[in-house]
């Protein structure tokens, strides 16, 4: 005779349902390598009560005046209020002398991959010329889902500012340092989808080494060699005119040599460095010291740094950012000290989504560290760009993730692509309107016969 097996389903069941009703209690946490989420099998049916609203303190924004309709214009908040005036002079200075602008684009995953700075350098070399993808490091770990340069490498040991900070390892501006080992080899090559990116006209390899070596580099089927010689301090190799589509490198097998990458440009226009780096809040940066930055920019002399970041700070509960107030004003500081003949501009974090009431919605904690960054500006006198009402505002992400194309992932963070393609031409656009009003300033006080100065 057959038994009923009708109580055992139920108590199977019931034993299932217990399982995923607890697993709604155990905190977000890491095992093994992998990020456990918070799981609440409710979360669409709850009611959940009403929050209290918190208030956010607002500062009182920097006037902006002739701002069109629809441009979230900069804030400038230098004591003079030209806080862009090293860039916007040194971009009108690439048409009169043929010079070289340079970009340095800092920030955390959101523009990993040259996600949106890749369209930004792309709209500024097509209006002010120019070409390359800028600095690339000898290895990265998102070097196969980067679309604007083919790169591959073997055979190196890479420490960064986030894993490694704590170390003395001699970081550079992108927070990179490799060293090599034997059988080495790193590749790089252009891309078909923007002509300016295509070919490689000048390559710089940025090194420090303590000792002689001989580094060799392949260049079509020429293998050549160079030399370096002991200095302690960051050095810049030059390779002009190579015009290759290709180039890779062979480096000794040496821990004297310390490594960083090399940046791929034309000889006037713009070149635009992505320093984007996951897990990032900013006050990673004090892991590199002010000797490093300094003897970088001595290499490069931006005029125009940009601090992306905060998507690394804010959470659902992070209401005061006062700590991260205090860190990062010191931190942007100290950008200024170090890179003295830039303009700094900081950007508002983007908009982020959190389920909220069963339904994905901006992050109710967003306007704080809108806030909190607008603060860090006001007090290290840099200039401001509100990056999340630009963008759209509240809720725009979910909109963005459920567009067609997708706009952003779903994980409401982060952009694809075609988001960055968005984001990148919405600052791109407000740069050229900020530096048309400056020249249109300067042209209306020579008119006056006052010095532009």
């Amino acid at each position: 005779m057959l038994k009923n097996k009708l109580f055992h389903s139920f108590l199977v069941s019931f034993l299932v349902l217990l399982g995923l009703i607890l697993s709604s209690y155990i905190p977000e946490s890491e095992m093994f390598g992998f990020k456990l989420k918070k799981m609440d099998i409710f979360s669409d049916i709850r009611i959940e009560k009403k929050q209290k609203t918190l208030k956010v303190k607002h500062i009182k924004k920097e006037f902006l005046d002739t701002c069109p309709t629809g441009t979230i214009c900069f804030e400038d908040y230098s004591t003079k209020k030209n806080a862009l005036d090293a860039f916007f002079n040194a971009l009108k200075d690439i048409h009169e002398n043929k010079s070289k602008t340079r970009i340095a684009f800092f920030g955390d995953s959101f523009i990993e991959g040259d996600i949106m700075t890749g369209e930004i350098r792309k709209i500024l070399q097509n209006r002010f010329g120019g070409g390359g993808v800028g600095f690339v490091p000898i290895t990265s770990e998102i070097a196969g889902f980067r679309q604007t340069i083919f790169h591959r490498f073997k055979q190196f040991n890479t420490y960064n500012i986030i894993n490694n900070g704590n170390t003395k390892i001699p970081f550079a501006a992108a927070g990179y340092c490799s060293y090599p080992l034997s059988g080495n080899l790193v590749t790089y090559a252009g891309v078909n989808t923007n002509k300016r990116l295509k070919r490689f006209n000048n390559i710089r390899l940025f090194y420090e080494t303590s000792t002689s070596e001989n580094i060799s580099y392949v260049v079509g089927k020429k293998t050549l060699t160079f030399q370096t010689f002991p200095t302690n301090k960051l050095e810049a190799k030059n390779l002009n005119d190579i015009r290759t589509s290709q180039i890779s490198f062979v480096f000794p097998a040496s821990q004297n040599l310390k490594l960083y990458g090399i940046s791929v440009e034309d000889s006037c226009g713009v070149v635009l460095d992505n320093f984007g780096m996951k897990s990032n809040s900013g006050i990673a940066l004090a892991n590199i010291s002010d000797k490093r930055h300094k003897e970088f920019d001595s290499l490069q002399n931006y005029k125009l740094i940009v601090l992306q970041y905060g998507l690394n700070v804010v959470g659902p509960t992070t209401n005061n950012l006062d700590w991260y107030v205090k860190s990062m004003t010191k931190m942007v500081k100290r950008i200024k000290r170090n890179y003295k003949n830039a303009s700094i501009l900081m950007l508002s974090v983007s908009d982020r989504g959190t389920r909220q009431n069963g339904k994905i919605q901006t992050m109710s904690t967003i306007p704080f560290m809108i806030e909190a960054q607008r603060r860090i500006a006001k007090n290290a006198g840099v200039a401001f760009w509100d990056m999340f009402t630009a963008m759209g505002g509240e809720n725009t992400i979910v909109k963005y993730a459920t567009s067609k194309p997708a706009l952003a992932n779903k994980d409401f963070t982060h952009l694809t692509f075609k988001g960055g393609e968005k984001i990148g031409e919405i600052f791109s656009k407000t740069l050229l309107f900020e530096y048309k009003k400056y020249n249109d300033k300067k042209a209306h006080l020579r008119s006056l016969g006052i010095p532009a100065n």
